[in-house]
């Protein structure tokens, strides 16, 4: 991985870090720009649209400046919607007609053609994902009509991230009991095809 990424990852989980400390976690006119700054200089690092970002970034931190609490709020927002929108796009378009589900293409991409037991399996599991992000998404939205005070935070904070990782290990479990005579590969193996599969068309 470059050097300029791996430094873009490194500063935007600084700013992860920075806003869970309780210091910073407190709302005031200066945390807010900073921990917004942070993000903006990974972001710049990670992307080819430095002009954009750079914008974008005073802009927001100028709105962070004045209103830390509604930026802090929107800063929380986009750091969870646009991930997890991004992730639900991609796996719902491989599901269109004449697209290969993507984890089909992940499977592909380590095994070959697949048995029809095994494509069959690909295809719900991309439909499973796709609802999944489809739910996290709507999750704060629920939780804050109808749930207890400040319970939309919590897929936010840490829920939506600890109820993937458990469905992965589950699902691991599930697939080699549904799956049988066939090879499975380790999680570095899978995700290393993920980020061929998902950089490659969906059209099959």
């Amino acid at each position: 991985m470059p050097a300029k990424k791996i430094l873009g990852i490194a500063v935007f989980c600084l700013s992860l870090v920075l806003g869970h400390i309780a210091h910073f976690s407190a709302i005031n006119s200066l945390n807010v720009p900073l921990i917004i700054l942070l993000q903006g200089t990974a972001l710049a690092l990670l992307s080819r649209h430095i002009l954009t970002v750079a914008c974008c970034t005073l802009l927001f931190c100028l709105f962070g400046v004045y209103c830390p609490q509604q930026a802090r709020i929107t800063d929380t927002l986009l750091l969870y919607v646009v991930p997890l929108g991004a992730l639900l796009g991609t796996f719902a378009c491989s599901l269109l007609p004449a697209h290969t589900p993507l984890i089909a293409r992940v499977a592909q991409q380590v095994h070959g053609p697949l048995r029809a037991d095994v494509a069959r399996y690909t295809r719900f599991l991309t439909l499973f994902w796709a609802l999944f992000f489809a739910g996290a998404l709507l999750a704060p939205a629920v939780l804050a009509l109808a749930g207890p005070d400040g319970s939309w935070r919590w897929p936010l904070s840490g829920g939506t991230f600890a109820c993937a990782a458990g469905v992965m290990l589950v699902e691991a479990y599930v697939r080699r009991r549904v799956i049988r005579n066939f090879e499975h590969v380790s999680l570095r193996e899978t995700v290393a095809a993920f980020r061929k599969a998902s950089s490659r068309p969906t059209s099959g």
